[in-house]
Parts: C-alpha cells; sequence; structure tokens
C-alpha cells in the first residue's frame, strides 16, 4: 500500500486511536454490577436481577459510541457539540441507572452530586479528546 496517506489523515486516526483507548472502559452499570455482593439478599430479588439485565443495554451502547463518536465527529466536519452532548446525555442515564441497579441489589448508590460530578468530567474528557480529532480534521 503506497504511503498516500496524508499527515491530517494520520492525526484523524492517531486521535480516533485515542478516543478509543480513553473510552474503552465498561460502562458506569457494568462496573455497578461487577462490584455488588451477590450473597446480599437483595441481589436474588426479581427487581435487582431485572435491574442487572437492563444494565446489559448500557455496555452494548458504550461500545457503540466508542466508535460512533470519532465517525461522527469526522462526518459532521468536526461540529463537537452534538457528539459531546449526546455523549453526555448517554453518560447520564448509564449513570442514574448504575445508581438504582446499586439500589435495588444492596449496594451503595451515588448521589445525584457525584453522578453529576462524573458526568462533567467524562465530557470535559469528551471535549479535549474531540479536539485532537477536530484538529485532525481541520489540518493541512
Amino acid at each position: 500500500m503506497p504511503l498516500a496517506m496524508g499527515i491530517s489523515s494520520i492525526r484523524l486516526i492517531a486521535a480516533a486511536l485515542l478516543l478509543t483507548g480513553l473510552c474503552s472502559c465498561a460502562s458506569q452499570s457494568e462496573l455497578t454490577a461487577i462490584r455488588l455482593d451477590r450473597d446480599n439478599p437483595k441481589f436474588k430479588t426479581r427487581g435487582c436481577q431485572d435491574t442487572l439485565a437492563a444494565a446489559e443495554a448500557h455496555k452494548e451502547l458504550k461500545t457503540t459510541r466508542m466508535v460512533a463518536s470519532p465517525i461522527l465527529l469526522f462526518f459532521s466536519g468536526g461540529l463537537l457539540l452534538p457528539v459531546v452532548a449526546a455523549n453526555a446525555g448517554f453518560d447520564t442515564v448509564d449513570q442514574v441507572d448504575a445508581a438504582k441497579l446499586a439500589e435495588n441489589c444492596g449496594g451503595k448508590p451515588k448521589t445525584n452530586s457525584a453522578i453529576a460530578s462524573d458526568v462533567a468530567v467524562g465530557a470535559a474528557v469528551g471535549v479535549a479528546t474531540s479536539t485532537l480529532t477536530v484538529n485532525g480534521l481541520t489540518a493541512k
């Protein structure tokens, strides 16, 4: 394969790989499910098991977002705000559902302020890594 790839393409690929690496961690719902005490009596309840089943959707959504975010950013011509806003929204739902999971299964749920703080940090990381991708798109 000839080296026809320009510097901006290389930067875009590097930024996408960086974003993938930073976002490849598990969803908050998945992490909460892993940390649950399986010997807790609430763990065996129907409410807990239903919430655990619903947590699987967050895992799949996190994986999809990890791939889709850089692609959407690329095809949008670098429109950062909609991608970051959508990801912050998905993070908020994941965090809230993780708190419900912990509560239903006998764990300690995060407070609303802790959830807000985690979502804000995630959005800031998203902006920082997406800026790398935007710069890769506009570099000539």
